[in-house]
């Protein structure tokens, strides 16, 4: 009897399909359309901040993160080691002037 349910158990474990869990096969363009699709629905929502507030320090993003933002029209550039980032015009005087509006040409 004991051989016999010994030998029933392991046909029923055997017949049975494997559990896939919570995990899929993706391919790397499965990956970036899901993640185009997620960047999508977060620009769509207000967040109060984002990890740059935190002062996360700076590292290279891993495959399958998302990429930084944009750096902002106007918004101020820094060195490595926290200093502003300023450049001077090289050529100054050879920029294009505004026209007076009381000028005939």
């Amino acid at each position: 009897m004991m051989p016999r349910m010994l030998l029933a158990a392991a046909l029923l474990l055997a017949a049975a399909p494997a559990a896939p869990a919570q995990t899929q096969a993706s391919s790397p363009a499965q990956q970036r359309a899901a993640s185009r699709r997620a960047l999508r629905e977060a620009r769509r929502t207000k967040t109060p901040y984002t990890d740059r507030d935190l002062g996360a320090p700076r590292r290279p993003p891993r495959r399958g993160e998302s990429a930084p933002l944009p750096a902002v029209a106007g918004e101020p550039k820094f060195d490595r080691d926290g200093t502003p980032h300023v450049t001077e015009p090289k050529y100054p005087g050879l920029r294009l002037r505004k026209r007076k509006p009381n000028s005939p040409n």
